[in-house]
């Protein structure tokens, strides 16, 4: 596996696979990598182009660490079709979300997620023959909710 192979313009295969695990290998399939490119082709870059440049914080998850931080079984993580980020240039989550939600982008979900150390967004995309749903959600304390704009 290339960590430098380019997914796009600004987004390696590196970042969207990095995790504090090291005892794990992380390690996409062809199918995940094709989804990978597809996520920071049309989804991440476009966001970056209006937000500046993005930290990856989780992308692809194999279903041994996806289990081992306690994600979702129907994680989209585990399929390549979603990554969780925070801005580079101190942009309030919120604003983003926002953004996401009223731009053209068919994304499956964005969340404003909060936990009681950091606050990120996670973008996913519909997994390969289904259709987005264009959810757009606020997770505060594990708990969902419909996402409220910034006054």
């Amino acid at each position: 596996m290339d960590l430098k192979q380019k997914l796009s313009p600004h987004f390696t295969l590196g970042e969207l696979v990095r995790t504090s695990h090291r005892t794990i290998s992380n390690t996409p399939s062809l199918e995940h990598i094709e989804n990978l490119t597809q996520l920071c082709e049309e989804f991440l870059e476009p966001v970056r182009r209006v937000w500046g440049p993005l930290w990856i914080t989780s992308g692809y998850r194999c279903e041994e660490l996806n289990t081992i931080i306690r994600g979702s079984y129907t994680s989209a993580h585990l399929h390549g079709c979603a990554a969780d980020f925070v801005p580079m240039w101190d942009s309030p989550t919120a604003d983003i979300v926002e953004w996401i939600a009223d731009s053209t982008l068919d994304f499956d979900q964005v969340i404003d997620e909060y936990s009681s150390t950091a606050n990120w967004i996670h973008l996913g995309m519909a997994k390969p023959g289904r259709k987005p749903r264009g959810q757009v959600l606020t997770m505060r304390k594990g708990k969902y909710s419909q996402f409220e704009r910034p006054e």
